[in-house]
């Protein structure tokens, strides 16, 4: 059994902030049946990084695949 936590956001954030480009990468493989990181929770985690870092005045790009 395959088991995926995602790590919390405030940590996430931090381990990011020093670059300016960020690419969030998602499986579509055990991860996404999980919910933790499929493409649709690389979308969300690259939307929700965006929006911080737009917030914070961080520059750069933040793209998903």
């Amino acid at each position: 059994m395959i088991v995926a936590e995602q790590k919390p956001f405030p940590e996430i954030l931090k381990l990011t902030e020093e670059f300016e480009n960020i690419l969030v990468v998602g499986c579509n493989s055990c991860v996404a049946v999980c919910l933790t990181g499929g493409e649709k929770e690389a979308e969300l985690l690259a939307v929700k990084l965006r929006i911080a870092r737009k917030r914070n005045g961080t520059s750069g790009n933040v793209d998903s695949v």
